[in-house]
């Protein structure tokens, strides 16, 4: 009783008080969502966040007019409904659903797989009848002696088959066309290195009075796109020539040194593989480069060449042979009538007929036979529509996996640790992406921080000494290995990289004997042959469909097994499927299937401070609880004591001792101001991906938009497979973005959910965008003259000009 007479009864009831927690610091966004989390969590269990979204609002729809620009929110399907839910973590951080507002898939895959009668039998595999052999085709026996014995190759290809025995016998030009793996290189070098020999030997293989030799003059010329097909072709070519050692060949490419180029064809060399940059240089600037000898020139992947915009310095090449007079004999009084062919015969190899391909033809070939695989396919009429029988080889396994935009990074792991989960089941993977920042960000995601240790005195004698230049680019991974592969190699490779470092990281991927994975760019798609690849991986598809044939047929090749998995969004992608030319059928997954196997154990996490676990009971947890480790680790800023120290930090707070070029000390944590940490460069990374990857999703070829309709792509679901809480802005800006935004090209993807339409970023509207195609340094987009002028001065003095693919 109060002195006044008033009664006070308060109640409290039983339950505990509720403490008001405040939060400070970080992003206001952030700090809005943990107060929303304490909230629920303290209201107890009768209010849900499937309640919370039920009562809230629907979004203003897009309007008719166009007048808004604002999205509706994503209907909730039933497939999404019955999605596992959301699960809470015990680390205090907020981790929005993987698993809710997931847009539904349109395939059907309650429908069982349709099972083969028998297994496919290879079709790029040696032939396997006994009267057919090397000697057989027109060959000496020196020749076929050497490839059963030292390279291990007894029987030659169907492509094989039918090209030696033209261009031994016969002088007119050959277009060759095969699938992927059956061996178009040996096809068209077995029949050169046979003629050149020759001249040095009897039918009987006794040796002639007059040898030719490196200073006989320059017989052949090899021309491919990218200097990792150039070397790859020199390490075939230098494995044949060693039944015939008075023969020289050498590489002539962009990237290395052109005074020690002109050096080794000054020495002299009878066979030439270059890029067609490189030798159009040396055919302008190198007098000593003689091509009166020349007898053939073979353009290896043609349409690749036409692709990357090779048109001019093809016809320069094509244009500079053909004006000089052929020779009949060399310096040295050595007839090359009656054992060479009596003209230039130009070979042309490409898997496919397209409309550039023919343009080339057209440019380089005379009277050309066409040559392919089948008997059938050479008698008739060839049609250049039907590219059915150049698909993918026959016993290629081939799946599509239909993941949302949120689920990509946890499925890609998953898919990468049932992968590995047994030991020897698959020793190489390749994964293909879209853009150079792309690969740089994955590699640096997947990899384990876990430094190398440097060898030990004892181990100077028995190992050989590290690579300096494959130590930004091989690592051991982190997330997919596993007790039977508790070591797995990841490997980077784009065009952006330097030739030395390019040439190392391809040589240490080839030779790894560890279990190794390879993300790269389509620069890796042409041509290479790498032994033990059993899996593909199309991470981003490939920008036109015919490259998805190239991509894949870098597993099963020589007849050998292989496996290719191709990822899709739901929706229009899934269409996608029906337009490629495959022998076998595209098998549909969905993602939970991916998830299931490959989160069934706990995941290794690499040695980083976060709070994220991955000891959970079920698939659905483990995947929620990788997926906020990823975003922990991109979060993760600088501590404030190296912000402090940094002269150059941003702006937001008293980065260094000096408040301005005068020298005045600032006053530190003045008013309680903190210091702003640095960015993590590993968030940075993230970004620059981000935006590369909606870039390059513009630049898909006009034929196909309908099924990568950049218009549905919803960025804030894509921001979360780089990790990212949500996409940043200046996606239209390019390489050369402004400081006021002008024309309103970067406004999208700001604000978070949004997805890219009418009025986002002005994504693919020009058609000056820029790819890794071969040796480029990823995608850009549009940009104005003099942006791009300044843009190419600054690369051409970064590169010192050395690199005749940097286009764009």
């Amino acid at each position: 009783m109060a002195d006044d007479g008033m009664l006070l009864n308060f109640e409290f009831g039983d339950a505990p008080l509720k403490s008001q927690v405040k939060f400070k610091g970080g992003r206001w966004r952030d700090r809005l969502k943990a107060q929303r989390s304490v909230k629920l969590h303290q209201d107890g269990p009768s209010s849900t966040p499937q309640d919370d979204d039920a009562s809230r609002s629907a979004k203003r729809p897009r309007t008719e007019d166009g007048g808004s620009h604002r999205y509706a929110k994503m209907p909730r399907t039933a497939d999404s409904n019955t999605k596992p839910p959301s699960h809470a973590m015990k680390t205090g951080q907020i981790s929005s659903s993987l698993f809710t507002s997931n847009p539904a898939a349109v395939t059907d895959f309650e429908q069982p797989p349709v099972e083969e009668a028998e297994p496919a039998k290879p079709s790029n595999a040696p032939l396997s009848d006994e009267a057919e052999n090397f000697h057989s085709l027109g060959l000496s026996r020196r020749v076929a002696q050497h490839l059963a014995t030292k390279l291990e190759m007894k029987a030659p290809t169907a492509i094989q088959k039918n090209t030696v025995p033209v261009l031994i016998k016969e002088d007119s030009d050959a277009f060759l066309q095969a699938e992927t793996g059956s061996g178009k290189t040996l096809a068209y070098l077995l029949p050169i290195v046979q003629r050149i020999m020759a001249l040095s030997l009897n039918e009987d293989g006794t040796p002639k009075k007059t040898r030719v030799h490196r200073n006989s003059g320059l017989f052949a010329i090899i021309l491919a796109p990218t200097r990792e097909l150039c070397k790859q072709i020199a390490a075939v070519l230098e494995k044949l020539l060693r039944c015939a050692s008075w023969l020289v060949c050498t590489t002539v490419i962009g990237g290395e040194s052109k005074k020690s180029e002109k050096a080794r064809i000054r020495k002299g060399v009878n066979i030439l593989i270059a890029t067609p940059g490189r030798l159009t240089d040396h055919l302008d600037n190198t007098e000593v480069l003689n091509v009166g000898t020349v007898r053939w020139l073979v353009l290896d992947e043609g349409d690749r060449m036409m692709e990357m915009g090779f048109e001019d310095d093809l016809k320069a090449i094509v244009r500079k042979i053909r004006v000089d007079k052929l020779e009949k004999e060399n310096a040295e009084g050595v007839v090359l009538d009656g054992v060479l062919p009596s003209r230039r015969v130009t070979v042309l190899c490409s898997a496919t007929m397209k409309m550039n391909v023919q343009k080339l033809g057209e440019i380089s070939l005379e009277d050309a036979v066409h040559i392919t695989a089948s008997k059938s396919e050479m008698e008739g009429d060839a049609d250049a529509s039907n590219e059915a029988a150049f698909s993918a080889p026959s016993q290629l396994k081939q799946a599509c996996i239909i993941a949302p935009a949120k689920l990509r990074l946890v499925t890609l792991i998953a898919l990468l640790k049932s992968t590995f989960a047994r030991k020897g089941s698959v020793m190489k993977a390749i994964i293909f992406i879209s853009c150079a920042d792309s690969v740089d960000f994955h590699y640096e995601l997947l990899k384990d921080t876990k430094a190398l240790e440097p060898p030990t005195p004892e181990d100077s004698g028995t190992q050989p000494d590290r690579n300096i230049h494959t130590e930004s680019t091989v690592a051991p991974a982190a997330y997919v290995t596993s007790p039977a592969n508790p070591k797995v190699m990841l490997h980077r490779l784009h065009g952006s990289l330097t030739q030395p470092v390019r040439s190392a990281t391809l040589n240490a991927f080839s030779t790894c004997k560890d279990p190794a994975v390879l993300i790269t760019t389509d620069i890796s798609s042409r041509g290479l042959d790498v032994p033990a690849v059993d899996l593909v991986i199309e991470y981003d598809p490939a920008f036109a469909g015919a490259d998805h044939v190239h991509r894949i047929g870098r597993t099963a090749r020589a007849g050998r097994a292989g496996k290719a998995v191709l990822f899709l969004l739901p929706g229009s992608e899934e269409g996608y499927t029906s337009i490629l030319s495959t022998s076998t059928p595209i098998a549909p997954q969905l993602y939970e299937s991916i998830l299931q196997k490959g989160l069934a154990s706990a995941v290794n996490l690499p040695s980083t401070p976060t709070t994220a676990e991955t000891e959970k009971q079920t698939w659905s947890s483990r995947a929620e609880a990788l997926q906020l480790h990823l975003e922990q680790r991109l979060l993760a800023a600088a501590s404030p004591a190296s912000a402090a120290n940094d002269d150059n930090a941003e702006d937001g707070g008293p980065p260094s001792k000096f408040n301005n070029a005068k020298g005045k000390p600032r006053q530190q944590q003045q008013k309680g101001y903190p210091i702003k940490p640095k960015d993590n460069p590993l968030l940075d990374a993230g970004r620059r991906a981000f935006r590369s990857h909606i870039r390059a999703y513009a630049t898909h070829v006009r034929e196909e938009r309908v099924y990568f309709d950049i218009t549905q792509l919803h960025l804030g679901h894509m921001a979360k497979a780089f990790g990212l809480r949500e996409p940043p802005g200046g996606i239209g800006g390019g390489v050369a973005r402004r400081a006021h935004n002008k024309g309103g090209g970067g406004g999208a993807g700001e604000k978070k959910g949004r997805m890219v339409g009418s009025g986002g970023a002005n994504v693919g509207s020009s058609s000056s965008t820029r790819r890794d195609d071969g040796d480029g340094d990823g995608v850009g987009a549009a940009v104005d003259e003099d942006a791009a002028r300044r843009m190419k001065q600054k690369m051409r003095m970064v590169m010192n000009a050395s690199s005749e693919f940097n286009i764009g």
